[in-house]
């Protein structure tokens, strides 16, 4: 039925006034209520998607101390002399000195054709050359060997082609022109260079060359070797890189020209300090955001008062996951310790408004005094908190707390929009009832208007 539309024309009631405040009036118990708490859950669910995005920035902070990176206390390498050896310590390397002799440097194999030509543009083979014909060369050894195989086709064959065709053959060395004469009068050599350090991975050699490529059988090279460092206490070590990382635990010597130098291995305070620090930042982070998003405030400006609840407010999740961090704090403890015992004994203490403060001073000393026990309160906190199936994990992971908080969100609020679907339905069916009541009525009282005003004509013609 097409909708109508009057103002009682003939009855004097304003029946779509009506009709509306009886709409309105359905609405606002039926509806609204349900819109707000959609808005809310909404709200809550936007609200525990920001609390999971901190609480994996405070267990990124924290994996840096965990004890699959080494531990809780962060290790420098120092040199006296860094022209000849550096090092890098990670969390897991043991505090020492190493004396070292380096006695070669690994380097890479370079391969140069002795024939020089004047452009890119020059043919490889010039006038005479029929071709095609082949060089082939083996890069590396055993697993790591690569075959390359250029093919001159023809006179007019240029040493920029050849170039191009052994980059796009090899992924283990690189061919390039080389100016050996000067800006006025080139000498351009094609020289190959291979990519890695080492006998294993980075030798090049030529073989087998076609028979009429005279100009590519002429060459110079210098051959791939590998390094050779004496570690006091450990011996003569040799390897294809200059970086050697699997000999002392944890540590990475740079070998940088032959010579001796002392490489010493100890606390690395200041990072340390810097990167506690960023998991203080962090987890304070956290503790702020829920107490702001937990708040209940009261609106008193109107005639009504009103309590305003936080997005956090209406769910025990958020409480759930500050209060187990708070007991992985209390419980992290150096049992063996004696003057280091506990996190207020590394200068982080907890505040009033349960954010902790750290005082970075506290936490040299501790370093000095007993850092084993730095590194068990800082280690066993890291591995317990931020671990696969750690504290942080069981909230964020896929269906965990988290997850199921949000998602029974998620069922209220479809089953809320449904609610509010049928609401309105049913109101607008409710709006259509009233709508054909008062255009029946109005009808009535038109037909009786007509009537009363035919017999007032009657009876006045009498």
């Amino acid at each position: 039925m097409a909708a109508l539309s009057f103002s009682g024309i003939a009855s004097g009631i304003d029946s779509q006034a009506i009709i509306d405040s009886s709409i309105a009036s359905a609405r606002l118990a039926r509806v609204t209520p349900n819109q707000k708490k959609v808005g809310e859950l909404e709200e809550t669910n936007t609200a525990l998607t920001t609390l999971g995005e901190k609480l994996d920035t405070l267990r990124t902070t924290l994996q840096q101390f965990t004890s699959l990176s080494g531990g809780g206390v962060s290790k420098t390498g120092t040199s006296s002399k860094e022209s000849v050896a550096g090092a890098t310590a990670s969390n897991a390397a043991t505090n020492g000195s190493y004396d070292l002799t380096v006695a070669a440097l690994a380097k890479n194999h370079t391969y140069s054709f002795n024939q020089t030509y004047s452009s890119s543009t020059n043919p490889v083979q010039s006038v005479g050359f029929v071709g095609p014909e082949s060089v082939t060369f083996t890069v590396g050894t055993g697993t790591y060997m690569e075959t390359v195989t250029v093919t001159v086709t023809n006179n007019t064959y240029t040493v920029g082609q050849f170039v191009s065709d052994f980059n796009a053959a090899s992924s283990k060395a690189e061919a390039s022109l080389v100016n050996t004469g000067t800006e006025s009068s080139p000498a351009y050599k094609i020289v190959i260079s291979g990519l890695y350090e080492g006998t294993e991975k980075g030798t090049i050699t030529r073989t087998a060359i076609g028979a009429n490529l005279t100009n590519l059988t002429a060459y110079s090279e210098s051959a791939a070797s590998n390094s050779s460092v004496n570690i006091g206490g450990i011996g003569t070590v040799t390897r294809s890189t200059n970086s050697i990382s699997d000999v002392i635990p944890g540590v990475t010597l740079n070998l940088v020209s032959a010579g001796t130098a002392t490489v010493k291995i100890a606390e690395d305070a200041a990072t340390t300090t810097a990167k506690l620090q960023d998991v203080v930042t962090a987890y304070n982070d956290i503790v702020r955001f829920i107490g702001e998003n937990n708040q209940i405030t009261r609106d008193e400006s109107g005639s009504e008062v009103k309590n305003i609840l936080g997005p956090l407010s209406g769910t025990r999740t958020d409480d759930s996951a500050l209060q187990a961090l708070r007991a992985n704090i209390s419980s992290a403890i150096a049992s063996s310790g004696s003057v280091v015992r506990v996190f207020s004994d590394l200068g982080i203490t907890t505040e009033r408004d349960g954010t902790v403060k750290f005082d970075t001073t506290k936490l040299q000393s501790a370093l000095s005094s007993e850092p084993s026990s730095v590194n068990d309160i800082i280690e066993g906190f890291a591995d317990t908190v931020a671990l696969t199936g750690g504290t942080i994990d069981k909230y964020t992971r896929y269906s965990g707390l988290l997850d199921i908080s949000i998602n029974n969100n998620k069922t209220l609020i479809t089953d809320l929009n449904r609610r509010i679907t049928d609401a309105e339905k049913q109101i607008q069916r409710m709006a259509d009832a009233l709508k054909e009541r008062y255009a029946r009525l109005e009808g009535l009282m038109s037909r009786l208007q007509q009537q009363q005003s035919s017999l007032s004509g009657a009876l006045g013609g009498r």
